[in-house]
Formats: C-alpha cells, structure tokens, sequence
C-alpha cells in the first residue's frame, strides 16, 4: 500500500490524539554514511561584571550578565562526509584563545562550535527527505579544543517564517542573542558557575535550512517530532565516530549523561511532541531520556482556536483586575492562521483534497500573507519576511490600504486564475487593528501589536463553524470530534490529531511555564494538559489561583518537588507571548536562574 494511503486510513480510523504507528514510527538504523558536515563555525560569548544590590537586604553582589554572541567564524577544512577527519588546532589558535590571561580565560569559558550537518529523514507521504541541523558542541576552558558534555539539549525552535532566522542559518547577521536560537545555544557554554555544558543539537524544521523550497507543516506535530528525533540520532552518531580518534576530537560524554527536549512557543509543543515521540518509539534508553521543558506551547490545537473566539481578556488572576488585551473573535497574531491552515492543507492527510482559500476570506488573501510565508525560498535576507516583517507589512497595509493581484483556483480548470482587489485603508482596518496594551512590544519574537478581526479573516462558512459551540463539545461540555466528512470537519479532525494532551500517559518529566496573560499561545493549552491527565502528580511553584480560575486545578498536588511527575512555574510572567518568552529565557537575579534552567535542572533530577 502507498504510505500516503496507509497513513491516511490509520488516521481517520484511530481516535483523535494517538498518533498512528508503523509510518513516522518505523526508524531505521543509522547509516553514518549519510551525515555531511556543511559548515563548522567558532563562536565566542560575551559576559560582563555588573553589581546590584538586593533590596531587602541592602546587600551589594556581583553577577555576571551575558551579552551574547560577539563573534562567529568558519573553520575551513571541516566540509565533507561525516567520516572526514577534523584538522587539529594551531599554535596560534591557542596563543589567541587559550592563555593563562583573564581575557584569554574569559573567551575560554564562554566559547563554542557549531556544526551545521545534513541528516535523513521521511515526510509526511513517508519518502525520504535530507533535511540540515546545527549541533553546538561545548569548547573546553583553558584550552583550545572540546569540552566533555555533562548532557544533551535537543533544543526545539520557535515559529519563524523565514530562512534566515533557521537555527543553521543562525549568525551575527540572522540571528540576535535575545531570541530562542540564541537562548537555547548558551547550553553550550562551558563554565563551572553557571550553564551545563551541553551538546546541543538544533534541526530546522522541515521548509527551512536546505529544505527552504519545501512547504513547512506547520503543528504537525508527530512528523515534526520524528524529524527532530532523526536530527538527535544521526548528530549523536556522528559526534560519538569522532570521540577519541585523533588529536582535537570530540569528548566522550560524561557517563551519567541525559538528554532534555526544550523550547518555547511553536518550540515548546514540539518539545512535548519529541517527548511523546521518544517514549512511545521505545528510544528513551538509547537517548539516556530525561523529559521535557516546554515554554508557552500550542498543545492543543482546537482549544487554542476556540480560545481566540471566546476570549475577553481574562488572565485568570484574581489579584490583578488588569485584563490582557484579547478580544472574543480575535487573533493576536495574524500569521498564525494562515500558517496553520496552510500546514495542515500541505501535510495533513485528513487535508490533502482541501486549500487555504476553502477557510481564509478574499480580503485577508489579498493581504498576500501566502506569498510572505513562501518567499522563506528567496535566497535573498531582503526578500524575506521575519514575523516582524510580516506585522510591519499589516501596519503598513492599514495606513495605505490594499491594491494586490490575487490567485484564486478555479475548480473547473487546471489553470488559476487572477484579478485585481482593491481595499481601502478604512476597509482594512476593519480586519487589523492595533491592541494599545502594556504586554506587547518589540521584543524576543517580534512585534506582535496588530490584531485581526476572525469574522474578517475567515470565510464565513468557516466562521461559523469555529463560533458553533455545539461542534465543539456537547450539552454536557464534554468534548466533540466529528465523525463525518466535510471540509471544516477534516480541518477539526486535523487538528485534533495534533492534540498533545491525550493519547499518552507521559513517564518521564515535564516542566512547564506558561504565561496566563499570553494572548498569542493561550493559557488554555496548559490547562488542557492539566485536565486530561489527573494520574500525573504536579508541583506548582508558589502555588496560584490561575488554574483553579481556569476550571483546571490538578487533583494531584505535592508540595515535595521530588515526589512530582509534573512542575509548573505559573507566576514568572506577566507578559504576554513576546514578554513571556523574555522571561522564560532570561528572568532572574542571577544569570542561570532563568526559569528555563531552573526547570531544566528539576527534569535532569528526575533520574
């Protein structure tokens, strides 16, 4: 049977949220072989002395604060075949970062190489894809050359919508230190005071790197996840064939090594995918598998969706009357829904015989969102669009309104077809519109101050359906999943296969973090785990009313971290997506007590 068709009848067949074996599944030994080294760079990280004095005490301390990457250069003679031998370092190279001087040590302890390495993997028909990762490898203190890995992070990246924010394409040009790629590449660092010093590997997901001409399935999460666990077995086997063989190879990990999936955002769902992925593959052994640390992930699709129509601003804090700046009927990111339309339409089987003009209205179309998400294929930075770019274009679009050439398929033709709409700046700002609001701002992931009406954005077949609420649960709240087929049907069992919230009994730990004022990646998406796991025990930091405010406090609390199957930290932020992800990465009185790490260290004791 075609596996394009196998997949299909598993999926439509299996109940919603239990991802169907034997296709994405079905891994194969790794082929060395196949691993080719692209590009090697050396990175240094910036740190800085600072003194702060604690308010209550009046005591005077000194932290030291990170300035991120303050240089990056391509090691020559690394390209090749993964069986390709790595030059040794130079006289030079060590007179120049590896002396006995306070700067030399500084550079020493605070510097890395990346690998940026193509691997194999399948697609969502089950073929075979080359897809590329970066793999940041740890350099040693006081000497030019590898540090031994305590660990291993399989970092998992944000959305992004164009190729020069991948994590290969990651540089002092692409990539700032104050986003996720950034954040989650200072694992690397080694330095006995702070970060852990791990190997850290990093794929883009599919449609970007080298697959940049291919569409990206966006919240598929299993075929994300499998990608991702495809990235982490054929990096560990090319960096365990260079352990010890020659003079500057790698260093064998520490014995009691783990690994930890992480990420935030689009990065935090899929690091909960990868979760799944490992434990239901039977890998967690091989990956010495701790658990995962997801930030403010899309977990559950449908409710995420219907969170956007019937939202009011709720932050679920009864301590603070400030409402967030959503609006029932809203998007706070915009680019989201064609982003998951269009994912779901490339890459999901229930969604093959659809297209994005089935759900996105004619006048968000002319917005040429579309044309935005494909030119990730340009080979030019110019002719990208970073999410901020995309919102620039939307605030831009409301001040001089629309002119655009439009394609819309013809059903009685092979051929599309194409003609001019035009939308006045008044008529455009009754789909955008600015939230004035103190959670948003420029910031980690972008600028997200324009809003979207969905009753605009959507057609009004597919409006209604998301605004019925008994297509979504029944008299009795319980919830509903279609059984018939129908074209908003197929896109609402699609995404309920994305569910990360039931189908699953997790055996390793999960930490999570999620900002209750996060109107981009709701709050919902925790409380749907919360609720659809009651066998779990959790531990909530400094426990708070949001989760009883939300109709999902746990039935299992430990105050005994030790004892806890699950750890949320709920209080750190009050931000939403952009500040929440600042402080994911970045809270804290001293470098390293980020909530981030702090989680990550919780998932690492769990041993």
């Amino acid at each position: 049977m075609n596996p394009r068709k196998a997949l299909l009848l598993a999926m439509v067949f299996t109940t919603m949220g239990t991802w169907a074996q034997g296709v994405l599944g079905n891994l194969p030994e790794v082929d060395l072989s196949q691993v080719e080294i692209i590009s090697v760079k050396e990175v240094e990280f910036g740190t800085r002395d600072s003194i702060v004095v604690d308010p209550v005490t009046g005591r005077a301390d000194t932290i030291c604060i990170d300035e991120g990457i303050t240089s990056i250069k391509t090691i020559d003679g690394e390209i090749g075949p993964a069986r390709a031998p790595r030059r040794a370092p130079s006289t030079d190279d060590y007179n120049q970062y590896g002396g006995l001087t306070d700067a030399g040590m500084q550079l020493a302890s605070s510097g890395a190489y990346l690998y940026t390495y193509k691997y194999p993997s399948i697609d969502a028909d089950g073929n075979k894809v080359v897809l590329s990762s970066m793999m940041g490898v740890p350099r040693a203190q006081l000497q030019f050359g590898f540090a031994k890995p305590n660990n291993l992070l399989i970092a998992c990246h944000e959305t992004i919508t164009s190729n020069f924010e991948a994590p290969t394409n990651y540089n002092n040009e692409g990539g700032s230190f104050k986003t996720g790629v950034g954040m989650m590449l200072m694992y690397t660092r080694y330095d006995r005071l702070r970060q852990p010093c791990c190997l850290v590997i990093m794929p883009d997901y599919e449609g970007y790197g080298i697959t940049a001409d291919r569409a990206h399935p966006y919240l598929y999460q299993e075929l994300t996840a499998r990608q991702v666990v495809d990235a982490v077995r054929y990096g560990l086997a090319f960096y365990n064939s260079r352990v010890g063989t020659a003079s500057g190879t790698f260093e064998p990990f520490e014995s009691d090594w783990q690994s930890v999936s992480l990420g935030y955002s689009q990065g935090g769902s899929v690091a909960l995918a990868v979760h799944k992925f490992i434990e239901e593959n039977g890998l967690a052994n091989q990956l010495h598998f701790a658990g995962s640390v997801c930030g403010d992930g899309p977990y559950d699709p449908v409710a995420h969706l219907r969170y956007y129509i019937t939202d009011d601003g709720d932050n679920y804090n009864s301590e603070d009357s400030k409402k967030t700046a959503h609006i029932a009927g809203s998007v706070s990111m915009p680019i989201v829904m064609p982003l998951i339309l269009k994912g779901m339409c490339d890459s999901n089987p229930l969604m093959r015989q659809h297209t994005v003009d089935e759900y996105l209205s004619q006048k968000f179309l002319s917005t040429g969102s579309l044309d935005m998400i494909e030119a990730k294929k340009n080979p030019n930075k110019s002719d990208q669009f970073s999410t901020e770019d995309v919102t620039k274009r939307y605030q831009w679009q409301r001040k001089y309104g629309l002119n655009n050439f439009v394609k819309i398929k013809d059903p009685y033709s092979s051929s599309d077809g194409s003609f001019r709409v035009y939308y006045t700046p008044a008529q455009v700002c009754e789909m955008f519109y600015e939230a004035s609001s103190p959670f948003l701002g420029i910031g980690l992931f972008g600028d997200y101050t324009v809003f979207a009406k969905l009753q605009e954005m959507l057609t009004p077949e597919c409006y209604e359906y998301f605004t019925t609420t008994s297509n979504f649960e029944d008299a009795n709240g319980k919830r509903v999943i279609p059984t018939e087929r129908g074209f908003m049907q197929d896109l609402h069992r699609a995404l309920e296969s994305n569910n990360l919230t039931v189908g699953w009994t997790p055996k390793h730990r999960i930490a999570f973090y999620h900002s209750s004022y996060d109107t981009v990646v709701p709050f919902v998406n925790l409380c749907s785990f919360v609720r659809n796991h009651p066998e779990l025990s959790y531990y909530i930091k400094s426990p708070s009313a949001r989760l009883s405010a939300a109709n999902s406090q746990p039935s299992k609390v430990v105050f005994d971290l030790a004892k806890a199957d699950v750890f949320i930290n709920d209080i750190n932020s009050k931000d939403d997506h952009i500040g929440a992800g600042k402080d994911f990465f970045m809270m804290g009185n001293k470098t390293g007590t980020s909530p981030d790490y702090e989680l990550y260290k919780w998932v690492l004791e769990g041993k």
